[in-house]
Order: structure tokens, then sequence, then C-alpha cells
């Protein structure tokens, strides 16, 4: 495995311990700091949206593929929660104006649910209040150590999402 210091590349056969125990450590924190139903609450006051964390998160997963629509059963599937709880969420959203159902022209009984100009809007709202979120953890940073940390967290981001594949279904 090659990892970089100030000097450049180290060769070694595996990180150390103690990195790996403090970046556990960290990624635990990070956890629990996006999963706390608070903080989340404060991002969306702060956003002036109401909604709430859960369609929040059906925003984003048809944000992420803002040029499609999805199925019902298949939004249930990406989001990782029964198909009733997705459609549940999708008629709240879909009265505040903030996703639409379009006729599936695959097969006339089914829908298919996509983003609207509203729920982007409240997505771009959202996005703000959690920059400004991140930028108040980050005042005593320096630009050169938050580009670095930026640089980290994408390729561990990167590598952590073709982990993830290898325990798709």
């Amino acid at each position: 495995m090659k990892t970089t210091s100030r000097k450049g590349p180290i060769k070694s056969s595996a990180p150390l311990n103690e990195d790996l125990d403090r970046i556990s450590a960290s990624l635990q924190v990070l956890a629990r700091s996006f999963n706390q139903a608070r903080a989340h609450e404060h991002i969306l006051r702060e956003a002036g949206v109401r909604i709430d964390r859960a369609g929040a998160a059906l925003l984003y997963k048809l944000d992420t593929h803002v040029d499609s629509s999805f199925r019902v059963s298949e939004l249930a599937e990406r989001l990782g929660i029964d198909a009733p709880a997705v459609t549940r969420k999708v008629q709240q959203l879909e009265r505040l104006g903030f996703v639409a159902r379009d006729a599936d022209p695959e097969d006339k009984r089914a829908t298919r649910i996509r983003l609207t100009s509203s729920g982007e809007e409240t997505l771009q709202l959202v996005r703000q209040a959690h920059k400004k979120r991140l930028a108040r953890l980050f005042d005593e940073w320096t630009a050169e150590d938050l580009r670095t940390f930026g640089v980290s967290m994408s390729r561990f981001a990167e590598a952590l999402t073709k982990d993830m594949e290898n325990y798709r279904d």
C-alpha cells in the first residue's frame, strides 16, 4: 500500500494501526453527526424548509439522477426502505409540490416520480444551510488544510463507493 507524507510517498505493507484507530474513531463521530436528528432539523430550520429528514433523503436521491424518474419500488430499493414508506413520503412531498408523478410509458398501471423545480429549489436551500454549517466548522482551518482535507475526503469517498459496490445484491 502506498501512502503519502509531507516528504512524499511512503511504501508499507499496511496502514499503521494507530492511524486506522484514529480514522475509525473519527468516522464514528462523523456517522453519529450525520445521523443526529437534531443537527438535521437545525439545518432544515436554517434553510427555512418544511420537510423532514426522510423527505430530504428522498429529494436528494431524486436529485442525484435529475434527468431520470423512478418507480416507487426503485426509490425504495435505492433508499433501503420498504415501498409503502416511500409511497407515503412521495404523497407528502407531492402535496408540498416537491415531486410529481408521471405515467410510466412502459407500464400504464405504474407512475414514475420526479423532482419538480420547487423540489430543486428546496434542496438548494438545504445545501446552502449545510454549507454554512460546514463553513462554521472550518472557520479556523487554513486554506491549505481545507484543500488537503477535501482532496483526501474525495479520495476516501471514491474508495468507499467502489468498496460498497462489492456489497450490492
